[in-house]
């Protein structure tokens, strides 16, 4: 989820541990674990054989590992040894435990080691542990899942081809890609299996993928992360879309039993909007560490299953290309100035207005007569939200913006178009920008069930409450919450209730993996979600709550309604350097135009021109002129 980031009173990282340690400690009060055995160190504790510790798990590398050995602090007060606990599962070989004593025992020697252990801070104990080998894992923890849902299973590796347990890291913030593999089990999955979910690949043949870290507030402020896959070539997986590229999403922060991007992806669907992602759970083990309840999302993407419109290339000249296809976001974020174009939010409604920031994400790398062009349309857009004028839908396709804005409203999505928010653009003269796809429902159920989404936005919500001063708006929302309630909208109550059955178990799991887990710097604990029923009632009783407000808004919509007829609203004409070329531009900038604004192809406000350059005029009204000097 995309969120600006304030600090939560009442949380903070997990401090040090709340049991006394004995021996030495770090800074933070944690204990300085050493590995030691007869072949290591003669038992002896060297600073070469300390872990280190990032947040709860401590990781050793060693060239090699043979005979006896233990873990334990510098007194041996702490002596991890002891294999009685189901969280370390060992032997027969080639690591077992000693019979009648406390020691690990390696029966073949091993080459280039791995050794993580997660601590758990209120007992003095390992919480579980793993060790990979010459690029395998050897010991894994118990896996914990529920075994009623599909397992992805992924192994990651560094340059030199052994097992990195960085992507675990509880401190992960960067969104690099790590190299792996991964299978996927589909675990006699029956309802899933219904739906054509197949199991790809195996243990002993794993697939290539890519695998890193994404999101923004979900990734640095939970120890449960989302993660963005990218696969070696593209597969169907669990009966989605065809690609190359997912998301498994954590829904770390989803208090509402998992159910706010399910229903709000729902309704997309349901609705009709041009694509709207789906997503199937799924539990998740990366480097043999189980990760818990995942859920396996489409990622948005420009493709034949997806958004499906022409893809358009980095860094196109030729004019007769370059009106589209794009994929933007209207972001939360400030991003490089190369790829983002920044301006005032305009609109008549009143409350908080944030800077519009349009962020590029296909094509990525704009050529100067690809960022004119997007300069050009939202400059046009943002103008005419200003002016209430219907002349917004010769650039804005009206259909979807109604449908798009209604979803939000049932869902009561408090942080809806803010961040997260993406629009795109097909190739052509009569071509239009479309709200689509719906991504992130992190604040849905927030809001109040009688009043709009738009009056009760805490980060500020780009443009949404200005649509509700244009009267086509009104009447277009009215018309199609009337058609789609009678017709579209039964059985989402039934769906809710049927994931939620077979999400119980996983959530169960889910919790024993993450609770009393370590908690980022101004982050959340994860969400505890194993009373599913009490969650799918809250959020089935939300929701009837706000569609009963919303028909004393709308209208009731008792009986059969047909679906609004779309919209004929010509599109803009394309500007003259899409038509024609910039090298035929030849109007000269004059002292008329002194009232207008100018910007420079990146989308700055210039006061002074410079000879040679291509610069974009506004002028008051809101019109505007492609000029040279």
């Amino acid at each position: 989820m995309k969120r600006l980031i304030f600090p939560l009173l009442g949380m903070a990282a997990m401090a040090a541990p709340l049991t006394a340690v004995a021996g030495e400690c770090d800074a933070e009060g944690y204990p300085l674990l050493y590995v030691a055995g007869d072949d290591l160190s003669g038992w002896q504790f060297r600073d070469d054989l300390r872990m280190d510790r990032d947040a709860l798990l401590y990781t050793i590398k060693l060239s090699s590992l043979s005979g006896e050995f233990k873990i334990s602090n510098d007194d041996w007060t702490i002596n991890y040894g002891v294999t009685d606990d189901p969280n370390i599962q060992l032997g027969p070989d080639p690591i077992t435990t000693q019979a009648d004593g406390p020691n690990f025992i390696v029966e073949q020697p091993l080459q280039n080691v791995t050794i993580t252990l997660e601590y758990d801070p209120d007992n003095n104990r390992y919480a579980r542990m793993w060790v990979s080998a010459d690029g395998g894992i050897v010991v894994n923890p118990n896996p914990g899942y529920s075994n009623t849902l599909p397992v992805l299973y992924i192994n990651v590796y560094d340059e030199n081809g052994k097992i990195d347990n960085e992507v675990i890291s509880y401190s992960l913030d960067h969104k690099n890609y790590f190299s792996g593999e991964y299978w996927l089990d589909v675990n006699g999955c029956e309802w899933m299996m219904e739906l054509g979910a197949e199991s790809i690949g195996s243990a002993d043949e794993p697939l290539p993928l890519e695998i890193k870290a994404r999101g923004n507030w979900t990734r640095k402020g939970f120890s449960k992360k989302p993660f963005k896959l990218k696969l070696g070539k593209k597969q169907s997986m669990l009966g989605l879309s065809k690609s190359k590229h997912f998301a498994i999403l954590a829904h770390a922060d989803d208090n509402c039993g998992y159910l706010r991007n399910f229903t709000g992806f729902n309704l997309g669907n349901r609705i009709g909007l041009p694509w709207t992602p789906s997503q199937q759970p799924v539990e998740v083990v990366i480097n043999g560490d189980y990760r818990g309840l995942y859920f396996l999302t489409e990622s948005i993407r420009i493709d034949s299953e997806r958004i499906n419109i022409t893809e358009l290339d980095d860094n196109v000249t030729d004019p007769t290309l370059a009106s589209g296809g794009y994929l933007i976001e209207l972001d939360n974020y400030d991003e490089d100035p190369a790829s983002q174009l920044v301006m005032e939010e305009k609109g008549g409604y009143p409350g908080f207005k944030d800077l519009l920031r349009v962020t590029f994400d296909t094509p990525e790398v704009y050529s100067d007569l690809q960022r004119m062009f997007i300069t050009d349309q939202f400059t046009a857009i943002n103008d005419l939200v200003g002016s209430a004028s219907d002349d917004l839908w010769s650039y804005v396709d009206l259909d979807d913006a109604a449908r798009y804005y209604l979803v939000c409203e049932i869902m009561s999505h408090v942080e809806a178009y803010h961040g997260s928010t993406y629009m795109f653009r097909d190739r052509g003269e009569d071509q239009k920008w479309h709200f689509s796809p719906l991504w992130d429902f992190g604040n849905g159920f927030v809001g109040p069930s009688n009043g709009y989404i738009y009056d009760n936005a805490p980060y500020g919500m780009t443009w949404v409450g200005s649509f509700t001063l244009n009267e086509k708006f009104r009447e277009k929302v009215r018309d199609t919450w009337k058609w789609f309630m009678s017709t579209g909208y039964d059985g989402i109550y039934d769906d809710m209730q049927t994931i939620c059955s077979h999400l119980e178990k996983a959530a169960e799991a889910d919790y024993r993996r993450w609770h009393d887990q370590w908690v980022p710097d101004g982050g959340q604990p994860v969400t505890d979600n194993r009373d599913l029923s009490s969650r799918l009632r809250a959020a089935q009783d939300k929701l009837k709550s706000k569609v009963e407000w919303l028909s004393s808004q709308f209208g009731n919509y008792g009986g059969v309604y047909s679906e609004p007829e779309r919209d004929t609203t010509p599109a803009a004409k394309l500007p003259e350097y899409i038509t024609t070329g910039v090298d035929q531009i030849t109007s000269i900038i004059t002292a008329t135009d002194s009232e207008a604004t100018l910007y420079d192809l990146q989308g700055r406000s210039v006061s002074r021109p410079v000879s040679g350059e291509i610069y974009l005029l506004v002028t008051p009204a809101g019109s505007t002129k492609i000029m040279a000097r």
